[in-house]
């Protein structure tokens, strides 16, 4: 029987079992995190196999960001069902991204890889709404400087970006100077949005936002679709749902 096969269930699985693990024993979550992350990793490794894939650590990336955002945004909530959710998301998540990794990797299909920038653009919505919702939670638990959150949500955003290189066949050299662009200015968007005296939730929900239109903005340039008239929509929309939020939102 093909291990690699059984990969996209056991990932999930092992990885879901130490959630729970640390939600029965909050001490041991650095421990579950680093023991899924390695999880992760070695089922990353496993579906590559012996090829010399250059640039195989930036399947790590999706998976990896997914699992820690999730798992921190749990360790900071207080709601049970919040929690579960997070968790069996996550699960989801890996086992989607896993099924169609593997046969992106085994058989070349390229509907796979189309099927995994979908994922990864719904996976790296909740994973901006998960990180930031505990950045901008975290100072009522210790003292966080703002350059450090500076920094955290640049590596954050870059990452992001990033995780698409490998499945859009785009090289970091023709694109890394917009990447690197973008990040700066969605960290600093996101640093703008700590001022605001809002729920940390909804501060969360409004970043998510913004990343996903600079999101769609890349992605349109990567097709060479750019134009103002690909781009009236989403940010109309985008736009909308953002003041809606601030109109209807509970100010602190």
């Amino acid at each position: 029987m093909n291990f690699r096969r059984l990969i996209p269930l056991l990932v999930p699985l092992s990885v879901w079992l130490l959630s729970q693990a640390f939600l029965l024993a909050p001490k041991i979550f650095l421990i579950a995190v680093s023991l899924g992350l390695v999880i992760i990793l070695f089922g990353v490794k496993a579906l590559v196999g012996r090829e010399k894939k250059r640039d195989w650590l930036l399947y790590f990336i999706a998976p990896t960001l997914f699992f820690i955002s999730a798992n921190a945004y749990a360790a900071v909530t207080v709601s049970r069902l919040v929690i579960q959710s997070a968790f069996l998301l996550t699960a989801w998540f890996l086992f989607s991204y896993f099924k169609n990794l593997y046969y992106y990797l085994s058989y070349g299909a390229p509907d796979r890889a189309l099927k995994i920038e979908h994922l990864v653009v719904s996976g790296g919505f909740l994973t901006v709404f998960a990180a930031s919702g505990v950045l901008f939670d975290l100072p009522a638990f210790i003292n966080w400087p703002v350059w450090a959150d500076a920094i955290v949500f640049f590596i954050i955003f870059f990452l992001l970006f990033l995780q698409f290189l490998p499945f859009k066949k785009i090289s970091l050299l023709s694109s890394g100077a917009e990447l690197v662009i973008g990040s700066l200015i969605l960290s600093e968007l996101a640093l703008a949005l700590t001022m605001l005296p809002l729920n940390f939730n909804i501060l969360a929900l409004i970043m998510a936002i913004i990343y996903y239109f600079f999101l769609s903005v890349v992605r349109l340039k990567w097709q060479d679709r750019l134009s103002r008239r690909a781009l009236k929509y989403p940010l109309i929309l985008s736009i909308f749902i953002i003041l809606l939020l601030l109109l209807t939102a509970n100010w602190l």
